[in-house]
């Protein structure tokens, strides 16, 4: 299923865009416009240079070169797609949205009912679990916050963290309270919030909310204080809580990780919270499961480099190796990194300094793997040794990037003491060496490759300078897209055509404007199609405010874009009579400018 067209543009006008940025940078206006420094965290200025125009719905960083419209905003920002910004505008908007094709959309309707209700009920819960950890009398919540002080948890800390305590059995806790919230035992039971036999499933156990990436509470962590087994219980999967994608403690840290371009990923629950408040803020917990696949996909969006801090028992060894191959496949810089204990425990003894110290000391994921296999044979023999190279091999092939496959041979043929032949596979020509084998084939052209680049840049003015006005200035374009313009030397009226365009994605923002003709940029990005343009739509609306827009400097553009559409056929063509026809029109369209930009 997908969303509407019409409820994406709903979504798009109710969230605002200036509305929206003000969430990730302080605005002020100027004019018509409003203007802040740059939220994009790769992007540190001290003078703003974050333009958005609120009547045409969008922003633009002339700084960054980075634009597009609300959604775009949060797409980029928050790390979530086109689906996900959108849901996360709605329910911040109070739209409801319809989704076209894929079945019954009733059921479809229903089943987004019953999901907010989930959310609610569990948004509901981590208030009620949070108050009565913080403010019950009772001997049981006494025992709670002795805990939590024992293990050196601050009070700043648990609220920022929203951790809880639910009441034990025997006592009325959420259950009676969801009642009067009309939050009925079904959709208590759809959040996993009720036991298999119907009672309160966190009963007499410190809660721990777990949030999804767009901070919504999708299930719950839980401790317990007494002898009950297991001593930690998550959430059972529902349908919003699945633990191989969910890391705790990722909506508290999301921007120190995009902001330190690095994530810790650690084991337990409160080493995120010691890490977190001895200022080491970028740290997330597995949900008791290895590092996934999935883990690794959702922070490459946010840093690529990545320490995980594990217990070094088997399941957690094989698990890094798993983890090899996909950290490779994104071009992660996976390091791993083991402490002599947790490092809630560990942080107790030592300064955040000393851990910074030890993060330096970090191996290699790959490096990591590979040596581990070695170790196994230390000390013993050749043919014992032997048995470890198709273990390293088999690894090693995983490995598709060219150069991290050549360091992986590199070290393992260091490792074994073997040559580096043994492990290495035939391999096809990777994209890169190929291209560096074209570069040295055409350094002898390097003069006219450079002419040539000339040209192009030439043809992107051009290019760049019609799509501009046309989006800032959607009325003066009807007429030219429907009739073209009338050149008295010339026989036909002049039309435009994406062929006419060398940047394939000028070409693509071109048929766009041309199906929307008039509309104004907000029916653009509405359109799917333009999703991938939206920084180049950006820039575009922001260098057309700043061009004169009359109907005779869209003429005048119009036409300057057809003479260089002509004189590059001019050169590419090999036949003298289409030369001469081609030299004339352009003549023609040149005095056509000349009359267009004097009138």
């Amino acid at each position: 299923m997908r969303i509407s067209q019409r409820s994406i543009e709903e979504v798009r006008e109710a969230a605002g865009i200036v509305e929206v940025a003000s969430e990730f940078t302080a605005l002020r206006r100027q004019g018509a416009r409003f203007t802040g420094l740059c939220p994009y965290p790769d992007h540190q200025e001290k003078t703003p240079s974050f333009s958005v125009t609120p009547d045409q719905g969008f922003y633009y960083c002339f700084g960054c070169s980075r634009g597009g419209d609300a959604i775009k905003l949060v797409m980029d920002l928050k790390s979530l797609d086109f689906a996900e910004a959108v849901s996360y505008l709605a329910d911040r908007s109070g739209v409801d949205l319809h989704f076209e094709g894929g079945g019954d959309p009733g059921a479809t309707r229903e089943r987004n009912l019953r999901r907010r209700a989930i959310h609610r009920a569990l948004a509901a819960a981590t208030a009620y679990y949070h108050k009565y950890l913080l403010r019950s009398e009772t001997p049981e919540a006494e025992r709670a916050r002795r805990y939590l002080n024992d293990r050196h948890i601050e009070l700043s800390t648990i609220e920022e963290f929203r951790l809880g305590y639910a009441p034990p059995r025997g006592v009325s806790g959420f259950v009676a309270a969801a009642g009067r919230l009309d939050l009925d035992r079904s959709i208590l039971d759809a959040a996993g919030l009720l036991s298999p036999r119907g009672g309160e499933r966190f009963a007499g156990r410190i809660t721990f909310p777990i949030s999804d990436r767009r901070g919504r509470i999708v299930g719950f962590g839980a401790r317990t204080l007494g002898e009950a087994q297991p001593k930690y219980l998550n959430s059972p999967e529902t349908e919003i809580f699945n633990k191989r994608d969910l890391l705790y403690g990722f909506p508290q840290v999301s921007e120190a990780i995009r902001r330190e371009r690095s994530a810790l990923v650690v084991e337990g629950y409160t080493d995120v919270l010691m890490l977190y408040q001895s200022g080491i803020q970028n740290a997330v917990a597995t949900l008791g499961t290895a590092t996934t696949p999935g883990h690794l996909r959702m922070l490459s969006s946010y840093t690529d480099r990545i320490h995980v801090i594990f217990d070094p028992d088997a399941a957690g060894e094989r698990a890094i190796e798993r983890a090899a191959a996909t950290a490779a496949d994104l071009k992660l810089d996976l390091r791993v990194l083991r402490l002599p204990e947790d490092p809630a425990d560990w942080l107790l003894e030592h300064s955040p300094g000393e851990f910074a110290e030890r993060l330096n000391d970090s191996v290699p994921v790959l490096e990591y793997g590979i040596r581990r296999i070695v170790a196994r044979t230390r000390g013993a023999g050749a043919t014992e040794r032997s048995r470890a190279v198709p273990e390293v091999k088999s690894m090693i092939q995983e490995i598709r990037d060219p150069v991290l496959y050549r360091e992986a041979v590199r070290i393992a043929s260091e490792a074994l003491g073997v040559e580096p032949t043994i492990f290495e596979a035939p391999r096809s020509d990777s994209s890169a060496a190929g291209a560096y084998r074209s570069i040295r084939k055409e350094s002898g052209h390097y003069l006219r490759e450079a002419e040539r680049l000339r040209e192009v840049e030439r043809t992107h003015e051009a290019e760049r300078e019609i799509l501009a006005l046309c989006i800032v200035r959607p009325d003066l374009s009807v007429e030219l897209f429907q009739e073209g313009i009338r050149v008295p030397q010339l026989q036909e009226n002049v039309h435009l055509e994406e062929s006419d365009f060398v940047d394939e994605a000028h070409a693509n923002i071109f048929a766009i404007l041309k199906e929307y003709v008039g509309k104004d940029i907000g029916s653009v990005t509405s359109d799917p199609r333009a999703r991938p343009f939206l920084d180049r739509l950006g820039e575009l609306s922001q260098e057309g405010e700043r061009r004169p827009s009359s109907e005779g400097a869209m003429q005048a553009a119009w036409l300057r874009l057809r003479i260089v559409s002509r004189k590059r056929l001019m050169r590419e063509t090999s036949d003298y009579d289409v030369k001469d026809s081609l030299r004339a029109e352009v003549e023609a369209l040149r005095q056509g400018v000349t009359f267009v930009e004097s009138s």
